[in-house]
């Protein structure tokens, strides 16, 4: 395992966590566009001969980890904090395109429900994978995961690492009783994944952590297009978006892929099967957030494992990191789209919720709220207030009971259908992350990092800074400062609309995709011939009148409060 941080080290060390978020991916983004300016900022106004007063404390990422939509960011966070890019200030401008802003371009420009609806997968007739057609998907990945000429930031690890959660439906068979001979055996297969990367200097340089994937800078080698796999198919919605292959090595399952970083390093068990160590297997993976939605615990974890500072509570047996706002010295800052939300419904009528059409969403929904239950330690979130964990989830105090995300529309689909939805929550990202890094995100002043800051300075330049920082006197400071341009208020967005004539191309566009999809889909269970072709003659009127009728309803009564008028 990797040495631990140096007792003497006074730097806040953290790891951003990304949350699944389906569409609104574009609210991530944005957050992850404003914190890096508020970085370059802080960074910028502290390296000059005259600066202004400024904390002067030290910060650095050293860790993202995500989740289907959040797993895609973390991959295009790996590549984009390596150079340089512009910041978007006004995403609701259409004609603001080709930027240099790969969160921008991929989570606002590119991604759209019209070509998601083409049939361009089902070219030389392909099977159908997935219900919408994720070649754009593999064009964005292309776009948004290639490296390009990387600038070293000093707020950024040299061994950044990126840890991203898969859903492997193949799965990792173990057996439950070892070799006992004559007894019957028991297997059970395990298909929670994930896959590790870590940036390098050059290609020839090997990863700190053992089974991390190295990612050389600037270079597209190594496991740049393994990234890209891994992030298409973390972000690959159940039978919506196209599995991925993702080729792996037998000694990724050997080391109880089950457990997180821990030191020592758990004793490993082999999966049962004939593979040996360096043997090849081919997994096919979906969402992440299946199995796996939000892995804060995957980041907290990485943390306390180099954290000379972590203690063992004596209570959970857990490894955790210091809390206190004048001891922390690192922090998980997770950012939740759809923060969970469930609550006792003390009018539950299981008669009424047994039925098989009212069970197929209350399956869903339990499968997602478990796999968030377990994306969190329990009982680290009830142990109250702390300053080594954070959650920076929507806010719209000015809309109050209107979904503060519009991308949240048609269960997190909706952003797809319009980029104006996109565009006001990317901008909403950006005002969160500013109030959240000037409000919330801050340590006492006798916390050591902070006061190793504050000691650099001179006893006036410290009273402006204080000053400046905590005019309120509440004793503390913020751990990233705004600072140049991140100090002006950032605009509450404008709530976008949908036009009428916007819902009819969708409703076009989606007849399109289902006519496409269901003679390859007949012929897939009825074969080639006289019972696959007669029941497409049959449903082709069916998809034209009552199956479109069904989608223009839904759509119009879903998006009813936003078309404009």
């Amino acid at each position: 395992m990797p040495q631990k941080w140096n007792d003497s080290d006074t730097t806040f060390h953290l790891a951003i966590n990304m949350a699944g978020a389906v569409s609104a991916g574009a609210y991530t983004a944005g957050v992850l566009d404003f914190l890096m300016e508020a970085l370059e900022q802080w960074y910028a106004s502290r390296s000059g001969i005259n600066h202004p007063p400024v904390p002067m404390h030290d910060v650095s990422i050293d860790a993202f980890s995500g989740a289907s939509a959040g797993g895609m960011c973390a991959a295009i966070a790996a590549v984009m904090v390596q150079g340089s890019f512009q910041h978007i200030r006004n995403p609701a401008d259409a004609s603001v395109q080709g930027t240099t802003n790969r969160f921008y371009e991929s989570w606002v420009n590119k991604i759209d429900i019209e070509p998601l609806l083409r049939k361009r997968d089902l070219e030389g007739n392909a099977p159908v994978v997935s219900l919408l057609d994720s070649t754009i998907i593999d064009e964005i990945a292309d776009y948004a995961l290639t490296p390009g000429p990387a600038t070293q930031r000093p707020y950024i690890s040299k061994t950044l690492t990126l840890l991203l959660t898969l859903t492997n439906v193949r799965g990792i068979p173990y057996s439950l009783n070892g070799s006992a001979e004559g007894s019957a055996e028991e297997n059970i297969a395990y298909y929670g994944d994930r896959l590790q990367f870590e940036t390098v200097a050059n290609p020839v340089q090997k990863p700190i952590f053992p089974g991390a994937r190295p990612l050389p800078l600037g270079v597209d080698a190594d496991a740049w297009p393994l990234l890209k796999d891994a992030a298409k198919a973390t972000g690959a919605f159940p039978l919506f978006l196209a599995p991925r292959k993702i080729q792996r090595l037998a000694d990724d399952y050997g080391n109880s892929p089950w457990e997180t970083f821990s030191d020592p390093a758990p004793a490993g068990i082999w999966p049962d099967w004939p593979l040996k160590a360096g043997d090849a297997i081919e997994t096919l993976n979906v969402d992440g957030g299946v199995t796996d939605n939000d892995p804060f615990q995957l980041s907290h974890d990485f943390l306390a494992i180099q954290n000379p500072n972590a203690y063992v509570d004596l209570v959970t047996r857990e490894l955790v990191n210091p809390p206190e706002a004048d001891k922390a010295n690192c922090a998980v800052l997770t950012v939740a789209p759809f923060p969970a939300e469930s609550l006792f419904d003390k009018d539950f009528d299981p008669l009424a919720n047994s039925g098989v059409l009212a069970m197929l969403p209350r399956l869903f929904t339990a499968l997602v709220s478990q796999s968030r239950f377990f994306g969190e330690s329990l009982s680290a979130v009830m142990a109250g207030a702390s300053c080594s964990r954070f959650v920076l989830a929507p806010s719209d105090a000015d809309h109050p009971g209107k979904l503060a995300l519009q991308c949240g529309l048609l269960g997190a689909f909706g952003g797809f259908c319009e980029r104006g939805f996109r565009a006001h929550d990317y901008q909403l990202g950006r005002r969160n992350c500013q109030k959240f890094l000037r409000d919330h995100f801050r340590l006492s002043v006798g916390n050591p990092v902070v006061a190793n800051g504050l000691e650099k300075m001179a006893d006036e330049e410290k009273m402006a800074v204080l000053q400046a920082f905590d005019p309120k006197g509440h004793g503390t400071l913020p751990i990233i400062p705004l600072c140049g341009t991140a100090i002006p208020e950032i605009p509450q967005p404008a709530r976008a609309t949908i036009t009428k004539a916007r819902l009819r191309r969708i409703e076009k566009w989606c007849t399109r995709r289902m006519h496409a999809v269901a003679k390859p889909l007949l012929e897939s269970v009825f074969g080639r011939g006289f019972v696959a072709w007669s029941l497409n003659v049959a449903l082709y009127p069916l998809i034209s009148t009552v199956i479109k009728n069904k989608v223009r309803n839904y759509l119009n009564k879903e998006l009813a409060h936003v078309i404009a008028k």
